[in-house]
């Protein structure tokens, strides 16, 4: 049998590293960003939204960065929890100073370590949208 060994600080790292490319006006860096770290057929589903790879992902953040006065930031706010090329985590959305939304996420790596799919909920408890 074949076993995968991914590590929470590496995946962290991505999580991390996404969070900051989908606001980075510069296209070209944001889409290598995104690209180095998600898997092929990556998909990213969220309440609003249902998107496939980088582009997708990249176009579903594109309002933030068109309304760069809003100062838009993601943020996680626990660590990585994983195993079995699973992992969760709880994120916060911020503009400036004043966090806007919190919630968590969940997804499945490949055997590289590359994200395949961040599924994303928002509110800390299920069922309570603030």
């Amino acid at each position: 049998m074949m076993r995968h060994r991914h590590h929470p600080e590496t995946v962290a790292e991505r999580i991390d590293a996404l969070m900051g490319a989908v606001f980075n006006d510069d296209e070209e860096d944001r889409m290598r960003c995104l690209s180095e770290n998600l898997a092929p057929g990556f998909v990213y589903i969220s309440p609003s939204a249902v998107v496939d790879g980088p582009e997708g992902l990249s176009d579903t953040f594109s309002h933030f960065r068109h309304d760069g006065w809003r100062q838009t930031s993601l943020q996680r706010t626990s660590d990585v929890d994983i195993h079995h090329a699973h992992f969760r985590y709880s994120w916060e959305r911020r503009e400036g100073s004043t966090m806007t939304m919190e919630g968590w996420s969940f997804g499945w790596l490949d055997a590289d370590g590359k994200i395949v799919t961040i599924v994303s909920f928002d509110g800390l408890v299920p069922g309570q949208y603030s």
